[in-house]
């Protein structure tokens, strides 16, 4: 019992003390925003960019910069692209998104026009490692449409931003798409099949035999080791982990493929029930891993498909992360032990 009650009594003040750090902290973000925001005038308002929606038509491109990544997009005959990805094409819905969300945009409240504070609103220069994110728009002969550096939100539709290179902070309100991620411009999460339609996998690993996964329809739960014979799965589900890797993957990033990539050093092939057919070619170049990958059709109800994945990937490369590079090429020993002994000549 004695032991019970000191453990009680230090229990109790232990967590006194950790809420007393967690309300000081708290204070003390509260106290960092409330000093960005001192010479705040509530005399503001209007929009932000007035006039945008009959300018948005004559915009030719966007550059976005942050502390560690800078990409631009321009527009072309073919729509959009980003031309430091070998000019991959940008998802027009996610333009779509900016536009409504630059047309949103109306001022609340003129803040601090004190540099020194702008990195508690977010605001601060990504030029000079900060943490803001600029935002510029210009047409084709390279006149500024729009000049944004946006900075925190506040809520789902409020959040702070400086026009220009002006060295005032505003509150507006409106919301903007997240538009510091490459990635989610490029749509670079398009390769994304229903696991259950895969029906064969062709694995080629770096080391190792190279292995094929079977099963028998997309209501069988596991597939089997198809070759090499002398192999036995370790578990009835061991491989079913590499048979489906490849059905969806998220994409780091990607750009146009050369001719003089060499030879692959794996391969990931898989095809589903109903006809689609796909292929992961690995390479290893600048520290990262790349894929090459190319789809098919055997089937003439897959055709649009095919050809909708096929004008994605076609003369491009994609990098993979580790782990899903490990999860597509995993070694057959990783699965499976031999069953048989060898034969030899």
């Amino acid at each position: 019992m004695i032991r019970y009650r000191l453990f009680g009594r230090r229990a109790r003040r232990a967590f006194v003390i950790a809420l007393c750090g967690f309300a000081l902290l708290a204070l003390g973000s509260a106290a960092l925003v409330s000093d960005a925001l001192r010479d705040a005038r509530r005399d503001v308002s209007g929009p932000v960019l007035p006039g945008w929606s009959d300018m948005a038509g004559r915009a030719a491109g966007i550059e976005i910069i942050t502390s560690d990544n800078l990409f631009r997009m321009e527009r072309t005959e073919n729509g959009w692209t980003m031309p430091s990805r070998g000019n991959y094409p940008v998802r027009a819905e996610y333009l779509a998104e900016l536009d409504a969300g630059l047309s949103s945009l109306s001022y609340t409240a003129a803040l601090t026009q004190d540099p020194a504070r702008f990195d508690r609103l977010g605001l601060d220069d990504p030029a000079l490692g900060g943490s803001g994110t600029s935002l510029v728009i210009t047409d084709a002969d390279g006149n500024r449409l729009a000049s944004l550096i946006v900075g925190d939100t506040r809520g789902d539709n409020r959040l702070y931003i400086r026009t220009g290179r002006q060295e005032r902070a505003f509150a507006v309100e409106g919301s903007l798409p997240d538009i510091a991620d490459p990635g989610r411009w490029l749509g670079l999460d398009f390769f994304n099949l229903e696991p259950s339609r895969i029906a064969r996998a062709y694995i080629v690993p770096e080391s190792g035999p190279a292995y094929i996964l079977e099963r028998e329809s997309p209501a069988a739960r596991n597939f089997d080791l198809a070759s090499p014979r002398t192999w036995q799965l370790i578990t009835a589900g061991a491989a079913n982990g590499v048979a489906n890797a490849g059905a969806r993957v998220r994409f780091r990033d990607v750009g146009e493929a050369g001719d003089d990539a060499g030879a692959p050093i794996a391969l990931h092939r898989a095809s589903t029930f109903d006809g689609l057919v796909y292929e992961y070619r690995f390479f290893r170049e600048e520290g990262a891993i790349r894929a090459q990958i190319s789809v098919d059709a055997s089937n003439h109800d897959v055709m649009d498909e095919a050809s909708t994945l096929h004008r994605h990937v076609e003369g491009f490369w994609f990098v993979v992360s580790g782990d899903a590079y490990e999860r597509m090429t995993r070694p057959l020993e990783q699965a499976a032990t031999r069953s048989v002994t060898p034969v030899t000549e």
